[in-house]
């Protein structure tokens, strides 16, 4: 489930070797939040956060850092261009699904943390708390302790990764549309 132009694997290996805390999918679910609130401006934010601890003389940092634009770029285009080719940044379809189920979960950790940290004026507290996203927030918070149900066989544990996967596609793609006037008047601030 990974039409990006950037190895899923590559860049959890790079991510580790330049010294990030972060994991690959869990840099995306940030991406996804900045995005939908910030819109495009939200890159030096992004990747702020993902290289915190990360030392600036490390080899792997260039690359790192490329890569995360890389797929900036990407999930932009994806959510901005509004035609359902969205997709979450996660492990290839033929991975384990318990590694699957567990990047999933990071990826809505890193969402969640990219909706909450930062300047979170009146306004966007306010349409955060409306539904959709309010119920849609409190269901990725849900989904950041999924794990794969031992008592099921693989056939219905990918039924349930496939059924939770799209609804936290469709679903980021909803927010991203919610927030649009708000991402209009930041920007507007801005300039």
């Amino acid at each position: 489930m990974n039409n990006l132009n950037i190895n899923y694997n590559h860049l959890e290996i790079n991510l580790r070797e330049c010294g990030s805390d972060w994991f690959a999918s869990q840099c995306h679910g940030l991406i996804c939040a900045r995005l939908s609130v910030l819109g495009p401006s939200s890159l030096g934010l992004c990747l702020e956060q993902i290289f915190e601890h990360t030392d600036e003389e490390t080899p792997k940092l260039k690359i790192c850092k490329e890569n995360i634009n890389d797929l900036f770029k990407m999930t932009w285009s994806q959510l901005d261009g509004r035609q359902s080719d969205f997709e979450i940044f996660l492990p290839d379809h033929d991975d384990l699904i318990k590694d699957r189920t567990a990047s999933l979960s990071q990826w809505c950790d890193g969402f969640l943390h990219g909706i909450v940290t930062g300047k979170n004026t009146e306004k966007l507290k306010e349409l955060l708390n409306k539904e959709p996203i309010n119920i849609v927030i409190k269901d990725i918070v849900e989904m950041t302790r999924a794990s794969v149900d031992d008592s099921f066989d693989d056939e219905e544990n990918e039924k349930f990764y496939i059924e939770i996967y799209e609804y936290i596609r469709v679903s980021i793609q909803l927010i991203y549309e919610e927030l649009t006037d708000f991402r209009e008047t930041i920007k507007n601030d801005i300039h």
